[in-house]
């Protein structure tokens, strides 16, 4: 059911319809969102992270030297993401904040309020459309529970600080809930293919910049 909105605000997404719940001031939709109005990176503050990282240059990053967010996920909920055949460090140091960053989504819709990790894992489009996922939910209603599996993962290095990588995703054993009243609405068979734009910032994460969804097809059979 709610995986149904997931899909169709991602496909938006890659449209160009470029979702706006945290493009400024006023009230709206996100600002019943707990924490929102705090987590949002500012136009500014996205540019001088950009000049800040063209800045330091080709230094190092350690992904074991990162102080890393605490991400709790609801006990009704599990995630499996299928390893991928790598043995780089860097493309799996970008698979492994590419599922930090579903999982962070996805704590946020349980816990109906976005909390430091999505702020972590995201920035620019990539947290304003996954502020928008959290908000639809928190409107509706609704949270995610079941097992989600994530699989036909891939990445590609672009440069030394931006690669793109993707996953299919199986909705088959997940299910919505009714917050208030426990009702659950299994969300049947629907596949999902998940693009995503990962750039590495300063702290070394590979945060997500940027994502776009189409319905799986044959590249998540």
């Amino acid at each position: 059911m709610k995986s149904r909105l997931v899909l169709s605000v991602a496909v938006a997404t890659t449209a160009g319809l470029l979702l706006s719940a945290c493009s400024g001031g006023g009230s709206g939709a996100a600002d019943d969102v707990k924490g929102a109005e705090v987590s949002s990176p500012s136009e500014d503050d996205m540019s001088k992270e950009r000049e800040s990282e063209d800045a330091e240059g080709d230094e190092g990053y350690s992904a074991e030297d990162v102080d890393r967010p605490k991400i709790e996920l609801p006990g009704d909920m599990t995630k499996e993401f299928e390893d991928v055949d790598t043995d780089d460090p860097t493309e799996r140091a970008v698979l492994a904040d590419q599922a930090q960053y579903a999982s962070a989504v996805d704590a946020a819709i349980a816990a109906g309020e976005v909390g430091p990790a999505l702020d972590f894992y995201a920035t620019g489009e990539g947290y304003a459309d996954a502020l928008e996922l959290v908000t639809g939910f928190h409107e509706d209603g609704y949270r995610v529970a079941g097992a989600t599996r994530y699989y036909n993962r891939s990445v590609t290095l672009r440069d030394e600080r931006v690669a793109t990588s993707s996953y299919c995703v199986d909705f088959s054993h997940a299910y919505s809930v009714d917050v208030e009243t426990g009702e659950e609405f299994p969300d049947g068979d629907e596949q999902g293919l998940y693009s995503f734009r990962q750039v590495l910032n300063d702290s070394g994460v590979w945060q997500v910049e940027a994502w776009r969804a189409a319905s799986g097809g044959e590249a998540c059979d």
